[in-house]
């Protein structure tokens, strides 16, 4: 289970990650600044640090939960876990507006001081963790600490190594592709994401 719930975080948080307001803002404002591309890099992954730190707090509690579940009902925790995968797939599914919009990044920071720009992003980011990943935490909350630590640890890579990536490429010039549809259809993609590791997690365990 350990190893399926790994694959879902790190597609997960790729694809949330990958959403244009987590990263071209620092990208714009970096070459609107002429910050050189390290300050930028730095700034994103700070950035990426900060907004999955709030993600993993909450995570940790969440996956609390689930341990205290595996303790109390240990024959049952597998299936519960998939039905609450699914579940939250399904939420996803129908909550789904193509219309809508992340709004990570405050807008209006162009011109303030370096400390000024980089700590409201850091703010920004930490009061906007990502909640569809919470769901995996809970799950692997009821394969214990050591389940929530590594998913924690990947999570953070993953989130942290996308953001700096497509940082650079979009400070470079290189990001031409539509990365708006991604962002349209995330919750769509979340939960297509969530319903399949609840059944490949329901059938096979890893």
């Amino acid at each position: 289970m350990l190893f399926n719930l790994l694959i879902g975080s790190i597609l997960l948080g790729a694809v949330h990650a990958a959403i244009p307001n987590h990263w071209l803002p620092v990208a714009l404002i970096g070459r609107s600044e002429n910050w050189s591309m390290r300050e930028t890099l730095g700034v994103a992954a700070l950035s990426g640090f900060f907004h999955t730190l709030s993600t993993v707090i909450l995570g940790v509690l969440i996956g609390a939960i689930g341990v205290e579940l595996s303790e109390q009902l240990e024959s049952q925790t597998r299936w519960i876990a998939s039905l609450i995968l699914i579940f939250m797939g399904l939420v996803y599914f129908a909550v789904h507006n193509p219309h809508s919009a992340h709004e990570h990044v405050p807008k209006g920071l162009s011109g303030r001081s370096k400390r000024a720009i980089v700590g409201t992003l850091a703010l920004a980011m930490l009061l906007s963790p990502c909640l569809e990943i919470e769901t995996f935490f809970f799950t692997a909350g009821t394969l214990g600490w050591p389940a929530v630590a590594t998913l924690s640890v990947a999570y953070t890579a993953i989130t942290i190594l996308c953001m700096v990536g497509l940082t650079a490429l979009s400070f470079r010039g290189l990001a031409r592709l539509q990365w708006h549809w991604l962002e349209h259809h995330e919750k769509q993609i979340t939960g297509g994401i969530l319903i399949a590791l609840g059944i490949l997690n329901f059938f096979i365990e890893l």
